[in-house]
């Protein structure tokens, strides 16, 4: 199921009329509809501030959903926005090889202090690999003792 947008909503059809307005409601963000009387009233100026007054010509605020990229619809609300407001280009990634050495350390640098990072071993921090002296394990040639197994 899509977001239910204004422009799709029929203005007839009073089990859809509205629909579009009860998205990204103010209150607890992602999180289960757990009404206090607070946010109830904040329900209700926001209607008002939308314009349902049955003149459109007031409505204040509009929607806009969440990009593309943004995520899955349900976890992603989108936002209200002033009426008129100009909808964000959406942000592509850049293509890497394309950037200076400079910028890919800076990109470096951000992801570490983000903590995009944290889940990799830094090189640098290891320990060098040295070799130890110790006791090969020896083996029998296959077949010779009948399981060819290590000793």
């Amino acid at each position: 199921m899509a977001l239910p947008l204004q422009h799709e909503c029929d203005p007839d059809d009073p089990a859809t009329t509205f629909l579009w307005a009860f998205l990204a409601l103010p209150g607890p963000a992602q999180g289960p509809m757990l009404v206090p009387v607070q946010i109830l009233e904040q329900w209700s100026e926001r209607l008002w501030r939308l314009g349902f007054r049955h003149h459109p010509d007031l409505q204040e605020l509009e929607y806009q959903p969440p990009a593309p990229t943004g995520g899955h619809w349900l976890a992603s609300p989108g936002q209200w926005v002033p009426r008129g407001t100009a909808v964000a280009p959406e942000v592509g990634t850049p293509d890497i090889s394309e950037l200076t050495i400079a910028q890919r350390t800076q990109i470096i640098a951000q992801l570490r202090e983000s903590g995009e990072l944290a889940h990799l071993v830094d090189a640098r921090l290891l320990e060098p690999d040295q070799a130890s002296v110790g006791t090969a394990h020896t083996t029998t040639p296959l077949g010779a003792d009948g399981d060819g197994g290590a000793r």
